[in-house]
Formats: structure tokens, C-alpha cells, sequence
């Protein structure tokens, strides 16, 4: 989580980390702008927006920022694109949970079962962005689009900035059999209608409070 406080009227916002969507990198070119950068302990770097609500919001309102005061932000990736991250970055050499041995379609396997033993992530995007029933961010972009991203972080902080290299992969992408493929399509369909929304601008803009597909837990 990244807070820029002080920026001036309508630029003030706080950047919620969801994982495996270029947060390293946006932290490294935004933290000189910030107020707040947090990065521990353990779970607080990507706080999720209930988190956030229930914790950092309230206190943040007493320090005199109420919740209208600033825009909550984050980022989103295709949902299979996300997963997919996840087995590459855990397929290092130095990853604790290695999948350097396991195929994509394993992985996901894994991960639509809800293995408690496998190396696939224990969260999903919709429930990162998701509070008492609804989006509880403000503003989503798309992690392909720095296009659109990029000048809107640099206008609120009134810096050019550089952001480099954002998880770009030469590698083939991880093969899937249509009938798991079709699986994720399903258990993804709360994100798959965030993703949606993406889809022409790269951003969505007043999403706090659109209710969102019921996702089951991961």
C-alpha cells in the first residue's frame, strides 16, 4: 500500500498493491512521491481493500483524511494472465513453493481444487478489491495499458516518471487444455466482469459500491 497525502485538492490517493500486477515496480518509481509506502509487516504491502476499509481508512479519518478526501486505486490483469504470473514467479529457482516441476495445467488444476499443500496463490483479485458486498476501490486500471496508467500517476504526483520494465516475458505462454481453461473462464467470473470494464478505456473510474459477482474462496 502506497498513500500520497498533500498533493493538492482531487489528487490525493492511496495505491492498494494487488499482487502480480507490476506493484514492485510502481512502488520503486512512486515511493520518492509518497507519504506512506508500507511493506511490513508480513500481509500489509498488498492489504486488501477490506483491510483497508476497516483499518487504514478509519485511521487515516481521524488524522483528518475522510474516505471522500482521496481516491483508492489499484491495478488489475487478466484473470488467467494473473495466474499465470503466479507460476512463473514461483518457478525460480529460489522459491520456497517451487513449481519449476509443474506444468501450467497442473497449476491450475491445483488451484481451482483449492489445494491447501500446492504452491498456487490463496487469494484472487475480486476479493482483493471487494468489501461488504461490492467494489471498494475507486479507480481500476489495467495492468496493459501503462498508457493510460502512467500519465494519470504522473499527473497526480506533478512529476514525469519512468516506471521500466513491467513483467515482460519472452517466454511461450503456459499451455491449458480447453476443458481447464473453460474451468477458470468460470471460477473467474467475478473478475472476468472487472476485466470487462477495462476492455475499451484501460480504467474504471467511480467503481466503489458496484456490487460484484459472488466469488468463492481461494
Amino acid at each position: 500500500m502506497i498513500t500520497f497525502l498533500g498533493l493538492g485538492p482531487g489528487r490525493d490517493f492511496v495505491l492498494l498493491a494487488l499482487p502480480k500486477t507490476a506493484s514492485t515496480s510502481l512502488e520503486r518509481t512512486l515511493a520518492p512521491y509518497a507519504t506512506e509506502v508500507v511493506g511490513s509487516p508480513p500481509g500489509q504491502k498488498h492489504l486488501p481493500a477490506r483491510g483497508f476499509v476497516h483499518t487504514r481508512a478509519r485511521t487515516l479519518a481521524e488524522q483528518g483524511h475522510p474516505r471522500e478526501s482521496y481516491e483508492l486505486v489499484t491495478m488489475f490483469r487478466e484473470p488467467v494472465a494473473w495466474l499465470e504470473s503466479w507460476w512463473r514467479y514461483r518457478s525460480r529457482d529460489d522459491s520456497r513453493q517451487s513449481t519449476a516441476d509443474m506444468t501450467f495445467e497442473q497449476f491450475a488444476l491445483h488451484y481451482l481444487a483449492g489445494d491447501d499443500d500446492a504452491p498456487t496463490p490463496k487469494g484472487r483479485p475480486a476479493r482483493f478489491i471487494r468489501a461488504e458486498g461490492g467494489v471498494a476501490v475507486d479507480r481500476i486500471f489495467s495492468v496493459d495499458r501503462p498508457d493510460v496508467w502512467e500519465p494519470w500517476f504522473a499527473e497526480r504526483v506533478g512529476a514525469p516518471l519512468e516506471f521500466g520494465r513491467r513483467n515482460a516475458s519472452g517466454a511461450e505462454r503456459g499451455a491449458l487444455s480447453f476443458a481447464t481453461r473453460e474451468a477458470l473462464a468460470a471460477h473467474f467470473a467475478p473478475e472476468y466482469e472487472v476485466w470487462h470494464r477495462l476492455a475499451a478505456t484501460g480504467e474504471w473510474a467511480g467503481a466503489r459500491g458496484t456490487p460484484l459477482l459472488e466469488a468463492r474462496s481461494q
